[in-house]
């Protein structure tokens, strides 16, 4: 009889602990969800505060040859553009005004990032074309030299020797001497062919060189730093 007393006792402790734990486990398992989510946020911040100074990093690597392929840059532009995106869901543990102020910057913020799209292809469409021009007036050089001496076959190498050292500096030093040189061949008695080639890419070279620059400057006056600033202000004083 005491041993049937005991066994009951025991069943009813047990009984209450399951439902003192069911009625736990959900506000648990909410509030781990509130702190992983709050981590998440708050790392998706701090990677936008940085993508536009990772972004510009990367464009001056493509610039320099550091970097060949293009999609090193597109995709620092798309890590942005998915951490803007997780930025308007913030912590369920915000009240709700603040929630409305955090999403209405967070689509602000996604908003400026999706048009850094066009500064990044402008600037890369630039890069292609400096590039490319560099390397055919090499090519074209060369070529035209063949069989050549004297002052013309001075010229056509001292051609090749300023293209080089344009490219070596990223296509930020040596214009000027590029463009002397450029003159001093067209000038001299080389094929109307070659004249003809090597003029079309000291034009390229002319058009899309500043653009560069231009596109560079571009993502610097973007506002997507500032924006994610005020995002970051807006989410310390809700928390």
């Amino acid at each position: 009889m005491n041993m049937h007393k005991s066994t009951q006792r025991r069943s009813r402790h047990i009984l209450t602990g399951l439902l003192l734990v069911g009625i736990a486990f959900p506000a648990l398992v909410n509030a781990q969800g509130n702190d992983a989510h709050h981590r998440d946020y708050v790392a998706a911040l701090a990677q936008v505060s940085q993508s536009e100074a990772q972004i510009l990093a990367a464009m001056k690597q493509v610039q320099s040859g550091q970097v060949a392929h293009y999609d090193f840059l597109q995709n620092e532009h798309i890590e942005l553009i998915r951490h803007a995106r997780a930025l308007a869901w913030p912590p369920g543990n915000i009240s709700q005004p603040d929630k409305d102020a955090l999403r209405a910057d967070a689509v602000a913020l996604l908003s400026s990032a999706e048009s850094l799209e066009w500064i990044i292809a402008d600037f890369l469409r630039a890069v292609a074309q400096v590039r490319s021009a560099t390397s055919n007036t090499l090519d074209i050089a060369s070529q035209a030299a063949q069989g050549t001496s004297g002052t013309l076959s001075a010229s056509l190498e001292a051609l090749q020797v300023q293209t080089l050292m344009f490219m070596a500096s990223g296509y930020t030093e040596g214009w000027e001497a590029l463009a002397g040189a450029y003159d001093a061949v067209l000038t001299a008695d080389i094929s109307e062919q070659a004249h003809t080639e090597l003029q079309f890419q000291r034009e390229r070279l002319a058009l899309f060189t500043p653009q560069l620059q231009v596109h560079t400057q571009a993502l610097l006056e973007s506002d997507v730093d500032v924006r994610a600033m005020h995002l970051q202000a807006l989410f310390d004083e809700a928390t």
